[in-house]
């Protein structure tokens, strides 16, 4: 029997022959992208569009063959120019220890967006900027970090806040920051009988003011701690100085149902222990320590329903701010002249030289 093999398959013995050539096309592009790519790193680019091939071996050469740099028989200068050296770039020159202060104070508002702006507005003059950060009514106008006054509700300031007052302190002016000391209804009713003054009548309850506002009294150890912490944040945000208005007892309304029993040490002891507290903030932090004080109290030394006295206060602050008129200058500087402080006239207009603070109405 003839053997036939598998049915329909006997006879097929593939193409011969097939296509060596596209294999061959294939390795030879292959090779070429591999070349492509090797040498692409060594390929520079001329604007013109034009290109060339620099082999490391022929830029290694070209290298060597480069002359070195003969010396021309002049010195190379290097000159480092120091910060302190440098001029301000921005604002006005800041006032040197002896310069006058020429200052004006910008309403709160600017701490809200507009302090590029006011700035800009300023006199020629003016080389000194004043801006109120803590109020009458305790509120603080920088976002403050202190959990005590974050706990009494006194924050209120936003980045805005912080960041106009970066503006301020890097414009090139001198740089005051306003505070009321003890007039502070925020914390006093956060903290009636740790911190505020207290009625006499009614134990552990809080003494109003005729506008019925609160104070802080100073111989409590938790207000000389919250001031004393307040003063340290505000210099740590580049103020130059600290000026502490409202620095004093109550002076108006019913005084005699403050109650005063658990006082141990009088009223301008108590001023000056504040005073002292403050100032060693202040030099810790390099900083200035100034309070307003009325034109009666400083030409008469002291107050005595405040308890301010002029002599011991004139020594402990760096300047003394009084609102006045021009023609009353040389008699407060009369009474200034026994003491360290300087006087800081402070008026509603600006004045035709001198020192001074202006605080527009």
């Amino acid at each position: 029997m003839r053997n036939t093999g598998t049915r329909g398959y006997s006879g097929y013995r593939g193409r011969r022959g097939g296509k060596p050539w596209l294999i061959l096309a294939l390795v030879l592009i292959l090779l070429a992208a591999v070349v492509f790519l090797a040498v692409q790193r060594y390929m520079v680019f001329h604007g013109d569009g034009s290109y060339q091939i620099e082999l490391p071996w022929a830029r290694h050469a070209a290298q060597t063959e480069t002359p070195a740099p003969q010396p021309t028989g002049q010195e190379l200068e290097i000159v480092i120019e120091h910060p302190e050296e440098q001029g301000e770039t921005e604002g006005q020159a800041r006032p040197q220890q002896n310069a006058p202060l020429r200052a004006v104070e910008l309403d709160a508002s600017a701490l809200s967006g507009s302090m590029e702006r006011d700035l800009a507005a300023l006199p020629e003059a003016i080389n000194a900027v004043a801006i109120r950060v803590k109020t009458v009514g305790g509120d603080l106008l920088y976002p403050s970090a202190l959990q005590l006054a974050i706990d009494a509700g006194a924050v209120q300031g936003s980045s805005i806040a912080r960041s106009a007052i970066e503006d301020l302190n890097t414009s090139g002016y001198y740089t005051i920051a306003r505070l009321s000391a003890l007039h502070d209804s925020r914390f006093s009713f956060a903290h009636m009988t740790d911190a505020a003054v207290l009625q006499k009548a009614y134990k552990n309850n809080i003494w109003y003011a005729p506008d019925s506002s609160f104070y802080l009294a100073p111989e409590k150890e938790l207000t000389r701690e919250y001031l004393t912490a307040i003063a340290a944040e505000v210099a740590e945000l580049g103020f130059d100085e600290l000026l502490f208005d409202e620095f004093g007892y109550p002076s108006a309304g019913r005084l005699t149902n403050i109650d005063a029993s658990a006082r141990t040490i009088s009223m301008p002891e108590a001023l000056a222990v504040l005073a002292d507290n403050l100032r060693e903030t202040a030099a810790d932090h390099n900083v200035r320590l100034s309070v307003l004080l009325d034109e009666e109290t400083v030409l008469n030394g002291g107050n005595e329903k405040s308890g301010q006295e002029l002599a011991s206060l004139a020594n402990l602050f760096d300047r003394i701010y009084v609102p006045t008129a021009e023609a009353q200058v040389p008699a407060l500087q009369a009474a200034l002249e026994p003491y360290t402080a300087e006087l800081i006239p402070v008026y509603n207009m600006y004045p035709a030289g001198g020192t001074y603070l202006v605080v527009p109405e």
